[in-house]
């Protein structure tokens, strides 16, 4: 069994308690162990804005503690792997490690540089894999047809990612759809970020851009949801798609998924309990209702 120091970050258990909910259940049944380490912070993305070398050293403390534990990390928010996968690549430079242990020398912390940080999506594809998918499934998907969305964090910089994916042209979500049984679809606007970063400066902007994301995939009519992989991404394709109906005067109703959602659905876990698909905006119930064998329950 692979076993992880599972890295929630910040906004996932406050905001969208739901990924964690799906992930811990697919991970369980996988045979994928998550292991809660009680003295994780902050992966350090806010404080970098201030201080470089503030946001490194909570990026250092937290791989210090999964490497204490012989511990290699997975997040869930791809923001948080970027930060955290850019710190270990930085903390591999022997005078930067130096540095950044005096520090964590005073909370009785050494990092040596070992630890890895992992992406949930990645986990899911490389220690799970395609096949181990495949044989997982119980419901029969073939009817949906989802629009994925990658992320800006997941894959950039190229140099974090170890030639996973290919940032420019991904593949990697394609494939983890099509392996529960649904099918993949492309469209222009596949990479387009979601407007989190901007959402702090400018909502205008941000809501631009979930616009043109989202006048793309209602075009395309034959798209049924989003499914993607970053708890800010749910957040401002779902959250805020009321309140871009009503800044465009459009009607938008996409039904937004986490990958760990789908991947239970077709596991065959209970939508409600096990998913927490009841928490996700705007409701999914017509999606479900549209797959024939979810009653409306939500």
């Amino acid at each position: 069994m692979k076993r992880y120091a599972l890295f929630l970050g910040c906004t996932t258990p406050t905001r969208v308690p739901q990924y964690e909910l799906s992930t811990r259940w697919i991970c369980k049944r996988l045979g994928v162990e998550l292991i809660d380490i009680e003295d994780f912070v902050c992966c350090g993305a806010n404080q970098i804005n201030i201080s470089i070398e503030a946001g490194l050293l909570l990026s250092a403390m937290n791989l210090a503690y999964a490497e204490a534990q012989d511990l290699d990390i997975v997040t869930l928010c791809a923001a948080c792997f970027g930060v955290l996968a850019e710190a270990a690549e930085e903390l591999k430079k022997e005078s930067v490690r130096e540095r950044v242990n005096k520090q964590l020398s005073m909370i009785g912390l050494e990092y040596n540089g070992s630890t890895k940080v992992k992406h949930i999506s990645r986990v899911i594809y490389e220690d799970i894999d395609l096949n181990g998918i495949r044989k997982a499934t119980k419901r029969d998907l073939s009817k949906l047809r989802i629009a994925p969305h990658y992320g800006c964090h997941s894959l950039k910089p190229r140099s974090i990612s170890e030639g996973f994916d290919e940032p420019d042209n991904p593949r990697t979500l394609h494939e983890l759809i099509a392996a529960t049984g649904a099918k993949p679809i492309n469209y222009e606007t596949l990479d387009l970020c979601c407007g989190g970063k901007t959402f702090p400066v400018s909502d205008d902007l941000a809501h631009s851009l979930i616009a043109k994301k989202l006048d793309n995939l209602q075009d395309k009519k034959e798209v049924d949801c989003v499914v993607l992989q970053c708890q800010t991404c749910y957040l401002m394709y779902g959250a805020q798609q009321e309140k871009v109906s009503r800044k465009f005067n459009k009607q938008y109703n996409i039904p937004v998924l986490l990958y760990p959602q789908l991947l239970g659905l077709a596991m065959g876990a209970d939508p409600v309990a096990d998913l927490g698909l009841n928490l996700n905006v705007p409701s999914v119930d017509g999606l479900l209702d549209r797959m024939g064998r979810f009653p409306k329950r939500f």
